[in-house]
């Protein structure tokens, strides 16, 4: 089952050499790794040339910062792979799991979503763990289906699935938009437990108290929307099967894209 990771990056100059050089020791030759450098301007661009053209990983750098999910947008644009999956470059994520991951997915042929720990047992980690769970119930009521953690990195989507699903979202609401659309869809979301090793606030980009109120609206903006299901898996229709592409080979390329508008 060939897989298609991709990896937004901005300014992680410190973690994003180790985080690629991880995420090529358990990956196959039919992966394909895209990594999206959205815009850095602390040196992490040419960090991410140089590991790109020794590990065989495509890169595209965009001229200005539009958000992760604009940037996973860029990448899935270029993604062949039966599976999509969202890998961060700043190390919270362990890429040992990911072929954990894909056999869950080979056995349920759905999505997969690598369930973080909430640490409830260290009070720094309360409030965070707090707002995601309020968040998830607020899914709960809008959709009347409960995912714990919709906001992890990790999710592995059938590649015509996540395309199906027209990500408009630019920042970090695409999570919510990606959970709702597939609860939307009527696609099951397995879960699994996964590695986490969350750093602190100061040491790099985390969920604010701010991310709350757009996640909220970004959950309610979507409670109507409407599956195109022939863009979809077969699953919709009863069906798990996920179609192959043709192989192709993995190269590097870099190119400068504009900021998405939407």
């Amino acid at each position: 089952m060939r897989i298609t990771v991709i990896i937004p990056v901005f300014n992680e100059i410190h973690t994003a050499g180790e985080l690629l050089r991880a995420v090529h020791e358990v990956a196959r030759q039919d992966w394909q790794v895209v990594v999206i450098d959205d815009g850095s301007n602390d040196g992490t661009a040419e960090v991410l040339r140089h590991e790109c053209s020794q590990l065989g990983f495509e890169l595209v750098c965009r001229d200005r910062n539009g958000g992760k999910t604009a940037a996973v947008r860029d990448g899935l644009v270029r993604a062949v792979g039966d599976y999509v999956l969202i890998q961060d470059a700043d190390l919270e994520y362990n890429p040992g799991d990911i072929p954990r991951l894909l056999r869950m997915a080979e056995k349920s042929g759905e999505v997969v979503y690598g369930r973080r720990p909430s640490y409830w047992n260290r009070p720094s980690r309360w409030l965070f763990a707090s707002g995601v769970l309020l968040i998830d119930m607020a899914l709960l009521f809008l959709y009347g289906r409960f995912v714990r953690d919709h906001a992890t990195c990790y999710k592995l989507i059938p590649r015509k699935t996540l395309q199906g699903l027209e990500l408009e979202s630019t920042g970090f609401e695409g999570c919510i938009e990606i959970t709702a659309k597939l609860m939307r869809s009527r696609i099951a979301i397995h879960q699994m437990p996964i590695r986490y090793a969350p750093r602190a606030t100061t040491a790099g980009k985390k969920l604010t108290i701010a991310y709350g109120p757009r996640a909220l609206r970004s959950a309610w903006r979507w409670r109507t929307w409407k599956p195109a299901t022939s863009r979809l898996t077969p699953k919709v229709a009863g069906r798990a099967f996920v179609p192959r592409d043709a192989k192709a080979d993995s190269f590097v390329e870099t190119a400068t894209l504009q900021r998405h508008d939407s």
